[in-house]
This record gives C-alpha cells, sequence and structure tokens, in this order.
C-alpha cells in the first residue's frame, strides 16, 4: 500500500476515494487518530491506495479532477471575474 494524499478536510479525502473506486482503483482511508482527545491539530485523513501500479493514474485522476495535492488555491477576488 502506498499514501497517496491526507488532509484535515476529511470531505475532500472521501471525494478522492468515491472517484477512485469508480474507475478501479482500489484504495482506503485511515485516519491519524488523537490520542484522548489532546492533539493540538485537527485529524487528517489519509487516502492509501493497494497497489502501486496504480499510482501514475491516481495521480492523473487527482489533477484532472484538481483535488488532493493538486488542488489550486482561489483566485482573488479582483481576479476571478
Amino acid at each position: 500500500m502506498k499514501m497517496l494524499f491526507f488532509s484535515s478536510e476529511r470531505s475532500e479525502v472521501e471525494v478522492l476515494r468515491k472517484a477512485f473506486d469508480e474507475v478501479g482503483i482500489s484504495c482506503e482511508i485511515h485516519d491519524s487518530g488523537v490520542i484522548a482527545g489532546l492533539s493540538l491539530r485537527p485529524p487528517e485523513a489519509e487516502l492509501w491506495i493497494h497497489h502501486e501500479r496504480d499510482s501514475y493514474r491516481a495521480v492523473m485522476l487527482c489533477v484532472e479532477l484538481g483535488l488532493g495535492f493538486a488542488k489550486r488555491p482561489p483566485l482573488p477576488e479582483d481576479l476571478a471575474a
């Protein structure tokens, strides 16, 4: 298995997991966990792919969807229009 992406925004990780499932990339989500609720940072969800051979396809899907590590920052308001 190989960790491809992690985020404190679990919903983003869930979207990628669903997209990977739809194209046949076997994956799972792991939670970083918080010990006794004492963490100073939010827990992170990690997206792991099961097979190394799917790495390239997974990366290209992230780029195509603009999600995960390929997510672009929002444009400033004066450039968005």
